[in-house]
This record gives structure tokens, C-alpha cells and sequence, in this order.
């Protein structure tokens, strides 16, 4: 029994060691100006109307799916257009086109627009700030 406490001590000390070296290492990698810098960079939008969006999704022309599909062109976009994303089945089966209208109302309340919906969002509330991100969202177009 003895020899198993001190065992289990032996481990708890070569974690807490390794555990501190790690740390150690990863504050200077932290402290690193390159990796500042990176950190530093906010995604295309992040200023804009689409602000709260871009945590999620891109908004440049071409832009990568993120935890949500690219917003360039939604605005007259068929719903559930992007090849590959996985949308709710509520969604894939929405059918339509994504009108001012139809984002004013999404984004209000998404579940209640589009009932079955993954949007993790419980909606925008503030009439104004809806209009002003679609607004902005009808400027991503070619």
C-alpha cells in the first residue's frame, strides 16, 4: 500500500513538473511577437454591420465556410446554397431565395421564421441594427 502512495506521488510530481515546463513554454510562445501578430488580425468585416457575423461566417467573395456558410451575395442567394455545408433539414428544405424581408425576419427570431433551424443565434432584436447588417450584407455582391 505504502509503495502505491508513493508511486502515485512519484506520477502527481513528474506532472506537475512537465505541466510547469509546458506552461513555461507555452507563455514564451505566447509572449512572441509573431504570434501577437497573429492573433492580433480580426477577420474581413469585423468593423462592419456584420461584425457579430464574422465569428462565424466570412463575408469576402470565394471566402471559407467557417462554423457557417460564406454570407458574400446572400441577399438574393437561394437558401441553403452552400455545397457541402451541413444545414438543418429545416433549412434544406426552406426552398426561396434569402429576400430583405426573409433576413430581416430570420434574423429576428430564427426559430420562430424557420422553425427546426440550427442557427445558434436567439435573434437580433434591435429593429435598427437588423437594417443596418442587411443593408451592408446587400453590398457583398459582384
Amino acid at each position: 500500500m505504502r509503495a502505491g502512495r508513493i508511486r502515485s506521488a512519484a506520477i502527481a510530481t513528474c506532472c506537475a513538473v512537465l505541466l510547469g515546463a509546458g506552461l513555461l513554454g507555452y507563455a514564451q510562445v505566447a509572449l512572441s511577437k509573431d504570434v501577437a501578430e497573429r492573433y492580433a488580425a480580426k477577420p474581413a468585416g469585423w468593423d462592419s454591420p456584420a461584425g457579430k457575423c464574422v465569428v462565424c461566417h466570412s463575408l469576402e467573395r470565394g471566402g471559407a465556410t467557417r462554423v457557417a456558410p460564406n454570407l458574400w451575395g446572400i441577399v438574393g442567394a437561394q437558401k441553403g446554397r452552400a455545397k457541402g455545408y451541413g444545414y438543418s433539414l429545416a433549412l434544406a428544405k426552406a426552398g426561396g431565395v434569402w429576400t430583405e424581408r426573409d433576413l430581416d425576419e430570420y434574423l429576428s427570431a430564427p426559430n420562430r421564421f424557420l422553425p427546426g433551424t440550427s442557427k445558434t443565434i436567439s435573434g437580433l432584436p434591435n429593429a435598427k441594427e437588423r437594417a443596418e447588417l442587411i443593408a451592408f450584407l446587400a453590398t457583398l455582391k459582384d
